[in-house]
């Protein structure tokens, strides 16, 4: 099976080599969990890579997000001067969903391989209803079948036991939650692939830190929560 990697350091390991190529990933979570530095290592390992990328920000304006990057160390501007990753600010507003067409035309015309956008959540509130809402998420997937697509999405409940799964679960090939796990004033971070469509991948609850240079997992590991709770065996 042909893997594009995802740039961040054991989380291949969890899908068992990366993510299929031209595959749909979503990476949900609560607030300060990582799903931006996420999907930032993301695209910039497929610029490593040579694989020219864009990064489609629906809520922050872009010279902020490159600062945001900077502070990571991540030098985003050393790529959009080699033609390697392009940013575009796309605002969804109440009358107006995100515009795919500019998107679509970079794609084609600078050859893209990697297309992130963060983040999903605002598509809910340009359209009347839940049915409404999954058709248009779905017309965003297929329109970019072609390329390795990742989205970001706001996760209201933490509670890996006590999940309820939205419409744009059912529609994405894979899904990344992010979450912290708390142990009375301590929190952890943890993550769970909780689906990857056409290919296995590591079904437990890993920790992950975030420092220097973005998100790092610990595979091998079990959240030192879960431990104190009696779930290792």
């Amino acid at each position: 099976m042909d893997f594009e990697k995802t740039g961040v350091p054991g989380l291949d390991e969890i899908f068992k080599g990366g993510i299929r190529k031209n595959s749909s990933i979503i990476v949900k979570g609560g607030p300060g969990t990582g799903k931006t530095i996420l999907a930032l290592q993301f695209i910039v390992e497929g610029a490593k890579r040579g694989q020219p990328g864009l990064f489609i920000s629906a809520e922050e304006e872009l010279d902020d997000f490159r600062l945001y990057a900077k502070s990571l160390g991540i030098d985003l501007e050393k790529y959009e001067k080699q033609k390697l990753i392009f940013l575009v600010k796309q605002p969804v507003t109440l009358k107006r969903l995100i515009s795919i067409s500019v998107p679509l035309e970079l794609i084609r015309s600078k050859k893209v391989k990697r297309v992130v956008l963060d983040s999903l959540t605002l598509f809910k509130y340009g359209v009347e209803n839940e049915l409404g809402y999954r058709k248009e998420v779905l017309d965003l997937i297929n329109n970019l079948r072609e390329v390795l697509f990742l989205a970001t999405a706001e996760e209201t409940n933490n509670n890996l036991d006590d999940l309820e799964c939205a419409a744009e679960d059912y529609l994405f090939d894979g899904i990344v939650r992010l979450t912290k796990v708390r142990d009375a004033n301590v929190f952890e971070r943890a993550l769970y692939v909780s689906k990857m469509r056409g290919q296995d991948h590591l079904i437990n609850i890993f920790p992950f830190i975030i420092k220097k240079n973005g998100i790092e997992v610990y595979p091998k590991e079990i959240p030192f929560t879960l431990v104190k709770k009696g779930f290792r065996k």
